[in-house]
Order: structure tokens, then C-alpha cells, then sequence
């Protein structure tokens, strides 16, 4: 007997609540795909904000480690904080925000923090200004008293031309002393650090009066160059690699075909037409890019000024992205550092190396070197 034959097919018998299942199936699933969406579009938009924010950084001249400590104030921001601190209109509430931050933060030298306000918020025309004097300083400034060792955040409340009212929030109260000797840590971009020198004469809950004694010392960030000539090694980077082998078809078993014959013809025709218009630049060879000693015009602990030797074009700057520039001092070390190169624009035989991967530790040590060979303050145009 044929048990297949003895099956009885039955089907299954279709339930209401089958509906309810497949609309809740079709309910998780809508939402599941919104959830997804909404993730990846706020991460988007996370992205996009920070790489805003970063480049207008960057326009304003912060550096690595700076853009560090700005990443980590935009992560502790909410989403609609971010788009409302990242218009152009709204610097003084990102302004205010960072201010905020950085009483409640310790992750950073308070020295930093006044240097980046300064970068960041600094108007053009008060970029380039040296502090001479209290006139120099503006009523909103950040900056840091400096007292007993530490440094603490401050503001520019009010000023005369000898005393300026800080205000005391986040200060310590060991340092809101009368007659306590004391600095103010100030910051230009285009010049560095400065200290100025002076006392704490009064406080009260609104603000402490720093009398300024008339002393300024440079400090920090300020630029150094040596105008006496060094010897540099300029190279290409990286270094252009050994030159592969050419695998070449045996040229007696080359195929001349009417196609081959008639493009070379063709070129033929065009060489022969430039060298009767005297069109003869078309055929020069490129200057490949090659290692070159020269002497420095400027070098500071940002870049080197030099000339290009005889017999070097100075057109091979256009042909190489880096370059490595290797030079010592007599009893100092040796520096490797990678550099771009471009031309300056007062002079058109002078070009500029621009260090491209000094690091801090780097860029700390040559300006040691320069300030002890006695250094003057950069100028690389």
C-alpha cells in the first residue's frame, strides 16, 4: 500500500490573530528602520558640526593639541547646543561656553586656555598688537592670574591705565589676598605670552583689583628666528624610489601597422611645426626634483627662510608636495624635520620651508637653540 497515498493534506486554518501578529511585525520593523535613520543622521550631523567648528579653528590658527581640548569641550555639548554655538553670530555664547567649561575642567594648563580664547575669539586687527601697556588689554579679555606657584582663569572686568578689575569667580580665596604679589598671564597670537607684573590691592564679591606695576616679560608662545646663515639639506619626501626595471617587447618583433605609422607621422608633423615657430620650451625637460645644500636667509622654530643654489630650478617646488629639511647648530643636535615649500611674496628669489610634523617637544627644543644663539623675534615674509 502506497503510504503517501494515505496522507491526508490539511491545511492550516488562518487565525485573526495571525493580522494582529503581522501588524505588530510591520509596526517594530517601521519602527525599527525610523531608529536606525535617526541614529545615522544624528551621527551625521555630529560629524558635520565638528568638522565645521574644527576648521574655523584651524582658520583662527589653533593647533594640534588645542584642537584636542576643543574637541573635548564639543563632546560635552548637547546636539542643539552645537548648532546654535556653531553660527557666526553666537561667538560670544561659544565664548561663554568655553569659559564655563574650562572653570569646571582641570584636564588643561590655564595658560592654554587663555592662549586659546585668544586665538579663537581675538579680532584681525587686535591679532597683530603687542601689550605694551594696559591699553592694549580689552574689557571682556581672558586671562590668568598667576600667584604662589599656580595659575587660575580670570576676566577683564573694568580698567584704568595702572589697575584692572578681574573678576573673582573660580579664583581661590588664598589668592584674593591684599598685597599679595601677583602676575597676569596675557596672550597675542602674533607675538605670545606675557607677564605682567603687579599686586592684588582690594576684593570684594564682585571682583579683585590687580595694580599693575609697570613690568611686562614675554613668555610662552613667542616666536624666535636666527639671521646668521645655517647650513640645510633640503630633500625630496619621501625619497623617490629605486627606479624599477622596464620590461621592454622585443623591439625586432614589433608590428608596424598603417595605425603605428601614421600616429608616429603625426608627431612628427608637430615637433617639425613648433621648432619652425621657434616653439622650442614644449620639448624642455622638467628639473626632477633632487636633494640640494644651502644656507638659511631666517630660520626660526616655525620655518626656514633660504635662496636656491646655482644650478637648482626653483621651479621644483611645484613638483614635490614635502620636503625633509636636516640641520645642526655647532654643540647643539641634529633636526629632521618635513616641510612645505612655496615662495615668498616680497621677494621672488627667497622661499619659504614651512615645517609641516614639528611636534611640541621638537619645536621647544630648536627655539632653545635659537634663543641661545641669540634669537630676535620671528619675522618670515
Amino acid at each position: 500500500m502506497n503510504f503517501i497515498a494515505q496522507v491526508v493534506w490539511i491545511f492550516p486554518k488562518f487565525d485573526t490573530i495571525y493580522l494582529f501578529y503581522i501588524f505588530l511585525m510591520g509596526i517594530a520593523a517601521f519602527i525599527y528602520v525610523k531608529v536606525m535613520n535617526y541614529l545615522q543622521h544624528k551621527q551625521t550631523n555630529v560629524v558635520n558640526h565638528w568638522v565645521e567648528f574644527q576648521r574655523y579653528a584651524v582658520a583662527r590658527k589653533c593647533n594640534q593639541v588645542e584642537l584636542n581640548i576643543l574637541h573635548a569641550f564639543y563632546d560635552s555639548l548637547s546636539e542643539e547646543e552645537r548648532e546654535i554655538y556653531l553660527l557666526p553670530e553666537n561667538r560670544n555664547k561659544l565664548k561663554n561656553a568655553l569659559y564655563r567649561y574650562f572653570l569646571k575642567s582641570n584636564a588643561n594648563t590655564t595658560e592654554k586656555e587663555v592662549d586659546l580664547f585668544d586665538k579663537l575669539f581675538r579680532s584681525g586687527v587686535e591679532f597683530k598688537k603687542e601689550i605694551l601697556s594696559l591699553n592694549e588689554l580689552t574689557v571682556g579679555e581672558v586671562a590668568a592670574l598667576e600667584a604662589d606657584g599656580r595659575e587660575e582663569l580670570t576676566y577683564v572686568m573694568q580698567k584704568t591705565t595702572e589697575e584692572l578689575l578681574l573678576s573673582v569667580k573660580g579664583l581661590s580665596k588664598d589668592l584674593l589676598v591684599p598685597g599679595k604679589e601677583a602676575k597676569l598671564y596675557v596672550f597675542r597670537p602674533s607675538s605670545g605670552g606675557y607677564l605682567l607684573e603687579g599686586k592684588v590691592i582690594r576684593t570684594n564679591e564682585s571682583g579683585v583689583i590687580f595694580h599693575f606695576n609697570g613690568k611686562i616679560e614675554r613668555k610662552g608662545e613667542s616666536h624666535l628666528m636666527l639671521t646668521d646663515k645655517v647650513s640645510i639639506t633640503v630633500s625630496p619626501w619621501p625619497p623617490p624610489d629605486e627606479k624599477k626595471q622596464v620590461l621592454e617587447l622585443d623591439k625586432n618583433k614589433l608590428l608596424l601597422t598603417e595605425e603605428n605609422i601614421d600616429k608616429q607621422l603625426e608627431v612628427l608633423k608637430r615637433i617639425a611645426k613648433d621648432q619652425k615657430e621657434n616653439n622650442e620650451k614644449r620639448f624642455d625637460i622638467k628639473e626632477t626634483p633632487r636633494p640640494f645644500i644651502t644656507l638659511s636667509e631666517r630660520l626660526s622654530d616655525r620655518g626656514i627662510l633660504f635662496s636656491f643654489p646655482p644650478g637648482i630650478s626653483a621651479e621644483i617646488w611645484k613638483q614635490q608636495d614635502l620636503w625633509e629639511v636636516s640641520f645642526s647648530f655647532e654643540n647643539g643636535p641634529m633636526f629632521h624635520i618635513r616641510a612645505k615649500m612655496m615662495p615668498t611674496k616680497q621677494k621672488s628669489d627667497v622661499y619659504l620651508l614651512r615645517y609641516v610634523d614639528a611636534d611640541e617637544s621638537v619645536r621647544k627644543t630648536l627655539y632653545e637653540e635659537i634663543r641661545k644663539r641669540g634669537g630676535v623675534r620671528e619675522v618670515l615674509s
